[in-house]
This record gives C-alpha cells, structure tokens and sequence, in this order.
C-alpha cells in the first residue's frame, strides 16, 4: 500500500507542475471525492459489514484535461482520469488502476467532432449515464441491474461527432490485447452509439461486438460476443422518468464468466423516476430485473430484481449529502450482484437465492 501511496504522490505532483502552463496548455484538475458510511449485506451468513464506503455515488478520481487551441476550430487535448480509494487513499484495483479509468490524446475539431486515441469509456458507457435514476451512481444503478461486460476499452480509436440537430454519435475501435500469438484478435472490439437530446427528451442507443474465447486451454477459438441497450429519459418538471433495456450474449467458457451473468443470453431491464424535493432535494426511486438462460439441474433460470432508492441534498453546486438504500432480490439460480458507481465496491454473493443489500449515508464533493 505504501508504494502505491509514493507512485500516486509523485504522478500527481509531476502532473500538477503542468498547471502552471495553463495560459499555453490550459491544463485543469478536476475530480470528486465521495466518502459514506454503509451498512451491507451479501445476503448470506456472516454477510453483514459495517464499513467506511468509497464511490456510491460517483467514483472517487482526479482528472488531469489539457486544451491546446490551435486555431481554425481546431484543438488538441488529452485526458488522465485516475480512480482512487477515498476511504484509503489506495488507488482502484484492477483494469482501472493508475490512470486506467480514461487515458487518452486526440484532436477536438467544433467542424468534425472528436478523434481521440488510448483508454477510455466505451459508446455503451454514455447510453448507460443517460438512462440511470443516478448517472449510473447509488447502490441498485442501471449498471448494477444490467451488469455490462465492458465499460472501457483499451488500445482503441474513440470518435464522437459534433452534435447534429441535437445527435451525437460515438464511434469506437480497439486492438483489444494486441497479442503476439494466438489469438491475435482476441479482446478487438468495435462499437457504436447515438444519443439525442431536445429539450426535455433524452434517447440513447448503442451496441458493441468483441472477440472473446470460446475455450481454454490450446483451443484458441475467438467468436463475437455482444451487447447491446436502449433507453431515455424526459423531465416532465415535477418528476423525471428514465427507462431502459440491455442485452448482453456470452460466448467465453462458462467456469470463466463472472458468477453474477453465468448465462448465454442475459436482458435486463429498468425503470426509474427522480422527483425534486424543495429547492435542492431530490428523491430517486429505480426498480429492474434482469434475466438470463442458464440452465442448471433442479434450479430455476436466473433471474434478479433490484429495487433502489435515494435522497440528495444539495449543500452548494460542488457538495451534497446523500442517503441510498437498494437490494437484490434472486431467485434460486441467481446470484446477482449490487453494485454502486465504484465497481470494485459490488457485493457479490456467492450462493444462489443470496439477496444483496446496502444502506450508505455519505457526502460528495466535486472539485
């Protein structure tokens, strides 16, 4: 841990001298920071943790954005988003470790859109922000009840167009692991999505297909695996309703699919509704349901429900207290998981008809 805390220390601190090159570079930090007390439950004996929670409503992170304009409506740019532990001051476990939450360079033109190259969110990310009761933040988000496969890619080619009449399409191509032998495509994704705003409607679309292994072993054996989802959003002024749909189909070895999806072919589906409390108050209220096809000797289909529900209150426009409570309810083959804004804070049964809960009290601060 104390390595990690030095290497955090000193990225920051080589970072943060670009600052003052920000009349040249216009370089920003920005992040938030979100901390709660939380009371969970992975629904089985000895489930129950009382604990110091780091991301229910948005993921801890600093962001480090450069701007460079170079006239004509042409810009250069570039994006470091490091996750962090904010209970710990550990950095995030995993694929998003470092910066691996967004890294990436590219040209931003007001004419053509946005070419960007590296690490960052795929076009089902934007469609799952657009759709959520939260932004895809609190305990039981559309995240959670979707339990979407990959959320970033790396080695990729991100495009997003100018806004067109109130459409914006996102475009993404990724060399997956860029493996020296077979398979040399494995992980290569391709993805696209289409978001459109007017007024009060939002409507968000998109769809992505990766090579993934169908064996292990010496079998090496790539076929498409893909997902896809639906949904909107209108503000209807004294509430918000959001809506949505995703499918995700499997073709990876069962024994190595995460143990919450273990199906081929697995839909979801939610349905959710924000209503203003006072001048800076707001209630949020999400059910879904998520089925999959898994066949098991005397067990069920799986199939989960999620139910959730948040209040906000808003200190200013940086700060906000919150409380959240959400739980999953599975049925004898499921084993779905709860799941905040943080992904490496899910609670993760580990026995079918476990049924997932948190309550969390917390603050957040965007900087």
């Amino acid at each position: 841990m104390l390595n990690q805390q030095l290497r955090f220390a000193s990225i920051t601190v080589a970072l943060c001298t670009l600052a003052p090159m920000g009349a040249q570079a216009q370089v920003t930090i920005s992040g938030a920071m979100d901390m709660s007390f939380e009371a969970v439950n992975t629904g089985e004996p000895n489930g129950k943790i009382k604990q110091l929670g780091s991301g229910t409503v948005t993921s801890s992170r600093i962001v480090f954005a450069g701007r460079e304009d170079m006239g004509g409506g042409l810009a250069a740019i570039f994006r470091l988003d490091m996750g962090i532990r904010s209970d710990s001051g550990d950095m995030l476990p995993g694929a998003n470790a470092n910066f691996g939450r967004t890294s990436i360079v590219g040209l931003d033109s007001r004419k053509w859109g946005q070419l960007a190259l590296g690490r960052t969110g795929t076009p089902l990310t934007p469609m799952l922000i657009q759709t959520d009761f939260g932004g895809v933040g609190y305990y039981g988000n559309n995240g959670s009840i979707s339990q979407n496969l990959i959320g970033r890619a790396t080695n990729g080619v991100f495009y997003t167009s100018p806004e067109m009449g109130g459409l914006t399409v996102r475009a993404v191509a990724s060399a997956g692991l860029e493996n020296s032998t077979a398979p040399k495509d494995q992980g290569r994704l391709i993805g696209l999505g289409g978001y459109y705003r007017a007024g009060k409607l939002n409507l968000a679309a998109a769809y992505q297909t990766s090579k993934e292994r169908t064996a292990t072993g010496t079998n090496f054996t790539v076929d498409d695996q893909t997902e896809a989802g639906i949904g909107g959003r209108y503000d209807f002024g004294w509430v918000m309703v959001n809506a949505g749909w995703y499918k995700i189909h499997q073709v990876t070895p069962v024994a190595s699919r995460d143990r919450a999806i273990p199906s081929d072919n697995t839909t979801s589906y939610w349905l959710g509704a924000v209503f203003p409390v006072g001048p800076v108050g707001k209630l949020g209220l999400q059910v879904g349901q998520t089925k999959g096809d898994f066949k098991a000797a005397g067990l069920p289909e799986p199939k989960g429900t999620t139910m959730a529900a948040y209040y906000n209150y808003s200190l200013s426009k940086r700060t906000s207290l919150y409380v959240n409570y959400a739980r999953v309810d599975n049925n004898a083959g499921s084993k779905l998981s709860l799941i905040p804004a943080a992904y490496f804070a899910r609670l993760r049964p580990s026995v079918n008809g476990s049924d997932p809960s948190a309550l969390a009290a917390g603050v957040v601060h965007l900087f």
